[in-house]
């Protein structure tokens, strides 16, 4: 069984000129939504996490700290609310993954070097098994590493804590597939 989890899909990565937009965003931003139907089709527990912080980054009340348009929860879907990198800084995720704990829970979202890898890990610790759907996330630069270099890191550093898998309904089984 698994259960899928959306981190941070938010205007933030696709405001133009914010510090952490995420330029490339395009064609994870499209697998994204790909394994969200695809979940929704075969009635997945879905749980929406959404990073608010006071300030001006994920700026409660602020429109960049909405969801991008095509992730906003739908009925049944948990909203999990968090100040911190992990997932598991928000009760209601936490709750959501105690809930679900013998699912394999499924990571889309942003941005890899940060929320999602602290998810993944913090998860791991805690005895949760996880898949991380590598195109169905991004990551943005850091000093002299592209957006590309930071997320292929975080991708490897995940390794051992997730099964790697991408994008596409012959692809979320099991089983990574070969590359071509």
């Amino acid at each position: 069984m698994k259960a899928l989890v959306v981190i941070d899909i938010q205007r933030e990565y696709i405001a133009e000129g914010r510090k952490f937009q995420i330029r490339s965003i395009g064609p994870s931003l499209k697998n994204a939504y790909d394994v969200l139907s695809f979940a929704r089709s075969e009635g997945w527990p879905i749980v929406h996490v959404q990073h608010l912080q006071d300030g001006d980054l994920f700026g409660r009340g602020s429109d960049t700290a909405d969801f991008i348009d095509g992730f906003v929860p739908e009925a049944g879907e948990t909203l999990a609310v968090k100040g911190n990198y992990s997932a598991f800084s928000s009760a209601a995720f936490v709750q959501f993954v105690d809930e679900h704990a013998d699912h394999e829970f499924v990571v889309i979202g942003y941005g890899s070097t940060m929320c999602c890898l602290s998810t993944i890990v913090d998860g791991y610790h805690r005895g949760n098994r996880f898949a991380f759907v590598e195109d169905a996330c991004a990551a943005r630069a850091s000093r002299e590493l592209s957006e590309a270099s930071m997320h292929a890191h975080a991708t490897a550093i995940l390794e051992p804590f997730a099964r790697l898998t991408c994008a596409g309904v012959e692809t979320l089984p099991e089983q990574r597939p070969l590359a071509a």
